[in-house]
């Protein structure tokens, strides 16, 4: 029987979530499971294999966007959902899903598609740059010392409840956002059930989740980290650990109040963050940084450019210059072309279609990765990844996709 492909009614959640949830390794998952996927659920995003009445494939996208260098936003198609069978594999179902969802929302509205991969040799075949990348960073706290140069924030730390959280940290997100490419936009349901509704089946045996906010000296909320404690008592002696999850700020200063703060959690012995952006100031603001242990370094976001023009043309650039690329997209050829790139020295360019000779050569993959800044060119090209046509032009796109910011994101989708 031939497979088909066609976009789910909103009652066939979870038929049409079966075969992802089983790839990772959820084979009977329990309501309020389905019930969380539901209140995020787009279904008129979703696609689907069907083998006969069985669903043995999908995808599906949020409707987002995506913070470029500089702070402009463009509309972005957050893809999730992704999964084939086990017993449908190697039948280019993913090709398929993966060719008919690029369609749909290069048809739209949103110039980009990003997503986080569970495995991180699947998607640049189909277009997908590896944009962003972070860290974990444990921390002693018996060697926590900052140095007496590191910024000291006023205002004051003070643990919030849910509810208070609820209130006040999608605004301060949205505040800091626009200062870090690759954050991206977070729908109050996402916010529900990602941070605020804290399951105690998510919680991988640590404590509740704990939200330390800092207020600043009027009052406002500035800053937050959000952790677990995982509880520890070799021979009755305090051991426990802390685990933060997320840990976010207006400025420098804050956030090292933040950490501050982390350390300073009774019957500690080590501060555990999982997915730190790669320039956080914490290593560089201790007395003995050899105490931040830095290990993990891992993809995060990828990024697939369907609309050089639209994508790139908001975003600020690193200085003044001019580049023609030659965009080659064997996966999807109409996103491909010549476009030349042109900035003045404050920053401001655009990106246009050309006819000109190319200057550097690259894929679709490549310029994903380029977008936010992550990456120089340079690099790409000493991987055999970018091809130098005309000498010199390496280094002006070095200069263009420079970012004052590492990018970085911490939402899961």
């Amino acid at each position: 029987m031939p497979l088909t492909y066609r976009v789910p009614e909103p009652d066939e959640l979870e038929a049409f979530m079966r075969p992802v949830l089983r790839g990772f390794g959820d084979p009977a998952p329990e309501p309020h499971t389905l019930d969380d996927e539901r209140v995020l659920w787009e279904p008129a995003r979703s696609i689907g294999a069907l083998d006969g009445d069985d669903w043995v494939g999908g995808t599906g996208a949020f409707t987002m966007d995506l913070t470029l260098p500089g702070g402009a936003a463009v509309a972005a198609a957050g893809v999730t959902m992704v999964g084939v069978a086990s017993t449908h594999k190697r039948r280019g179902i993913l090709t398929e899903l993966m060719r008919r969802q690029l369609d749909d929302v290069a048809a739209g509205p949103e110039p980009v598609a990003i997503l986080t991969a569970s495995e991180s040799v699947i998607y640049g075949r189909f277009g997908y740059g590896l944009a962003t990348r972070g860290v974990r960073q444990r921390l002693a706290v018996g060697h926590a010392r900052f140095r007496p140069d590191a910024p000291v924030a006023g205002g004051r730390l003070r643990v919030m409840t849910i509810d208070e959280a609820r209130a006040a940290l999608p605004e301060v997100y949205e505040r800091i956002r626009p200062a870090r490419p690759g954050w991206v936009r977070r729908s109050p349901a996402w916010w529900e059930t990602h941070v605020f509704l804290d399951r105690p089946d998510r919680r991988d045996g640590a404590s509740a989740l704990y939200v330390l906010a800092h207020h600043d000296d009027r009052g406002a909320v500035d800053g937050w980290a959000t952790f677990r404690v995982v509880e520890a008592w070799p021979d009755r002696l305090p051991a426990s650990r802390v685990v933060a999850r997320e840990v976010a700020a207006v400025d420098d200063a804050v956030q090292l109040a933040l950490w501050r703060g982390l350390v300073d959690v009774d019957l500690s012995v080590e501060v555990d963050a999982l997915h730190v952006a790669v320039d956080d100031p914490l290593p560089w603001a201790v007395a003995d940084p050899r105490r931040v242990r830095t290990s993990e370094l891992t993809d995060w976001l990828w990024l697939r450019i369907l609309d050089v023009a639209a994508a790139l043309g908001p975003r600020r650039w690193g200085g003044a210059g001019e580049v023609v690329l030659e965009v080659v997209d064997p996966f999807r050829p109409a996103s491909g072309g010549r476009f030349v790139v042109a900035a003045d020295p404050d920053g401001s360019g655009t990106v246009t279609p050309s006819e000109a000779p190319a200057d550097l050569v690259l894929g679709a993959e490549e310029l994903g990765a380029l977008a936010l800044g992550g990456v120089p060119p340079t690099t790409l090209a000493r991987a055999g990844r970018i091809t130098e046509e005309r000498p010199g032009a390496l280094a002006v796109a070095d200069t263009l996709f420079r970012a004052e910011r590492a990018p970085h994101c911490a939402t899961m989708f």
